[in-house]
Parts: C-alpha cells; structure tokens; sequence
C-alpha cells in the first residue's frame, strides 16, 4: 500500500514539473524590444540562432548525451582516417626508400661495366712473366763483369777518388762470391744493392760536373750491378777458377 501510494506521489511529482515546465515562457526579441531595451543580446538564445531548445529537463538530458555520443564517434571515425593517411604516406615513404636504394645499386652497376669496358684486359701470370722480363733491366755484358775470374770493369765515371770505398768493397765481393750468393734473400744481393745506392747518390750529386753520356753510362752501370746481384752464378765460372 505504502509502495503504490509512494509510486503515485512520485508520478504525480514528474507530471507537475513537466507541466511547469511547458507553462515555462521565453522571452523573445519583440517582447525586449516592447519594453525598450537596444542590447544586441535581447532576445535571450534567438540572437545566437538557438532557436530549437527543449521542452523538458530529460529530453535536454537525453539530447546532451546524443550530442556526446555523436562527437565520441566523429573523433574515432577522424582518428581513423588519420591512421589510415599515416599508413599510406609510411607506405609510400617506404616505396621511396626502395626505390632510391636500387636506383644507387643500378648506377653502381652501370658505373663499374664503364669501367670495365674502358679497363685494359688483365693479363695472365704468363703474360706478366714475360712482360718482366722484357722491361727487365739488362745484367752486366762479359765486358763489364768477367764471370770466370769475378772481375767488375767500371766506366771511367765511376773510377775516381770520390767512389773508392764502394768500389773496392764492390770487387771485392764478386770476387769471392759462391752459387749461393744470388737471389734476393742473399746477404750478397743486399750489400750489392747498398753499396750501389751509395754510388748513385754521389753520382747525382756531381751531374753538373758530367757530360750527359758519361752519367747516363754510370748510371746503367750501377742499375745492371745491383741486377746482376739476383742472377745465378753460372757453375762453369766457378769451375774455371
């Protein structure tokens, strides 16, 4: 009984708010204007465009949370597109990169057959054996190194004072040396070319005091003595002696 009777005051409560609330009026610009105001806000919400409004409290309620709701998902459906938009610029960023990455390789490529195309062709261990020993500096003639006695004949530049130490050291070793001193792992090849760098270096110092002729002689023969130093002793040489 109290339950019913309690349900009724409250039904009869909302009835008469509602109806409050329909009788509630609004003032409008005309009525502003009959009672002689000018502000520009006469007219309560007509002068913002507010023209609809509701009727009752709940609907107002009701209204405010659509308006919620709707914003809600006009927020997701715009963060969406922007996630869709990053993905597609990331995608293309990507296309990009792989495209810059094999243009670079394509133009290395391209770069490196120009290259080749314009490159002499290698040679063979054959072709570079025989190219040595064509450009291979000449050894002492028989008439400049007498093999069976082990005797250097110097040119006339070489004879002086100024080259007596390296000269005397020089005969000295082609006079004794064995079928082992050849090669370049020889003591006897490394004091040889020593020995003759030494000579050049005065002969350089003194090509204002030459003619032409006898320094270029000089120089040949120094450049064949320190050749001569990798050569094999011939074995019929050491025989004769």
């Amino acid at each position: 009984m109290k339950t019913a009777l309690t349900s009724a005051v409250l039904v009869a409560a909302m009835l008469a708010g509602t109806g409050a609330a329909r009788a509630q009026t609004y003032v409008t610009p005309a009525t502003t204007a009959s009672i002689g105001e000018t502000t520009p806000f006469a007219g309560g919400y007509g002068a913002f465009g507010y023209g609809s409004h509701a009727s009752t409290y709940e609907e107002g309620v009701l209204a405010g949370w659509g308006t919620l709701a709707r914003s809600v998902g006009e927020a997701n459906y715009f963060h969406s597109l922007a996630s869709i938009n990053y993905q597609e610029a990331y995608a293309r960023f990507l296309q990009n990169r792989q495209h810059a990455t094999e243009t670079y390789f394509r133009m290395q490529q391209i770069n490196r057959a120009a290259r080749d195309a314009q490159r002499s062709p290698r040679f063979s261990y054959e072709q570079y054996v025989a190219l040595a020993k064509k450009y291979a500096p000449d050894g002492l003639d028989e008439q400049q190194y007498d093999r069976t006695l082990g005797r250097l004949s110097w040119p006339a530049a070489l004879t002086t004072d100024d080259f007596a130490a390296e000269r005397e050291a020089l005969d000295r070793a082609f006079l004794v040396r064995t079928p082992a001193d050849a090669g370049t792992a020889s003591a006897f090849y490394s004091n040889v070319w020593r020995l003759a760098a030494m000579m050049e270096m005065k002969l350089q110092s003194k090509i204002e005091q030459m003619n032409p002729a006898e320094y270029l002689a000089a120089k040949k023969f120094l450049t064949s003595l320190a050749y001569e130093s990798q050569q094999p002793l011939v074995l019929r040489a050491v025989a004769a002696r």
